[in-house]
């Protein structure tokens, strides 16, 4: 006879259910902003879809932000998430001591978990500035919020919550960049002051100009002139900007000789668009600049004599 021992045998697993968790796929970013004053509360709403953006107030829109997106997975099954933030504080510097900017108000739909206890969420907000009149700088700003997530749990048989830390930023940049892609100049000349009258030279915005010679002025053009040319850039888009040119006149004075040659006297500085331009879809504009240039009156007649005259000013373009 024959025995045959067998072993017999099993594995038991008992595998822990996974434990809920908020994990963060894209942290909500309000994008890049300009505020012209901050006199009164500015608003951004930056909705969850991304899209229809908009500003109220002083704000303007130069790169639009990106909702948060977060994903949730470790909570019972076909269950409806309670999503609730709390406000937030956006700073530029680490010790808070600059002007804030504020979230208060969030944009998020309902959030349902499937059959597997995950769900994502979609997360807008809005942002608001202090309306304080204090001024803002030119910089990133960041701050975290606390996400809550409250469900009904079916092995407790009772409501629990889960909590997790968020980030949000943006970045307030509203100093344009302005660049002469042409200095003004106005050409080679041939001068003489008179004792009683100026002559002008006029240099318009569009290029074109005329020289007037009163009595024994003389204002003789060599060489055409050059009106300026400048490129914003870094502004928002289809946005409205204020062009000032300088008011007070300008001395020109020779580059060697500038306290013995004749002044020029440099005045009425025109721009093109005049006043106020829109920037285009790059958020670019091309502002062109002219103005008006005149001899000195003088004791007696004096010939300008040969050299570079130059002189400084100051254009202004802003929000």
């Amino acid at each position: 006879m024959r025995q045959l021992s067998l072993l017999a045998g099993m594995t038991c697993s008992s595998a822990a259910p996974a434990q809920p968790l908020i994990e963060e796929l894209q942290p909500l970013n309000f994008g890049t902003l300009a505020i012209a004053s901050n006199t009164s509360i500015s608003r951004f709403s930056l909705p969850r879809t991304g899209t229809n953006m908009s500003v109220e107030g002083q704000f303007a829109l130069i790169a639009g932000g990106t909702p948060g997106r977060y994903r949730f997975t470790g909570f019972p099954a076909n269950t409806a998430l309670d999503v609730s933030l709390n406000s937030a504080v956006l700073t530029a510097g680490s010790n808070g001591s600059l002007e804030p900017l504020t979230v208060t108000d969030y944009d998020l739909g309902d959030v349902t978990t499937d059959a597997q206890g995950e769900a994502e969420l979609a997360l807008g907000a809005i942002l608001d500035t202090t309306g304080n009149g204090n001024s803002y700088v030119d910089a990133p700003f960041s701050g975290t919020t606390l996400m809550r997530v409250d469900y009904w749990h079916p092995d407790v048989q009772n409501r629990v919550f889960n909590t997790s830390t968020i980030d949000l930023g943006a970045e307030l940049r509203s100093t344009l960049i302005l660049d002469e892609d042409q200095p003004l100049h106005f050409g080679t000349l041939f001068a003489r002051t008179s004792t009683t009258a100026q002559a002008t030279l006029t240099l318009s915005p569009s290029g074109s100009y005329t020289i007037s010679e009163p009595d024994n002025s003389r204002l003789v053009s060599l060489a055409k002139p050059d009106l300026g040319i400048f490129r914003v850039s870094g502004a928002a888009a289809n946005y409205s900007l204020t062009i000032n040119p300088q008011t007070a006149d300008v001395l020109l004075e020779h580059s060697e000789f500038p306290g013995s040659a004749p002044h020029f006297v440099l005045s009425s500085l025109t721009t093109l668009p005049d006043g106020t331009g829109i920037t285009d879809a790059n958020g670019e504009l091309l502002v062109r600049l002219g103005g008006t240039l005149k001899t000195e009156l003088t004791a007696s007649p004096v010939t300008y004599p040969s050299g570079q005259y130059e002189g400084t000013y100051q254009l202004t373009v802003s929000y």
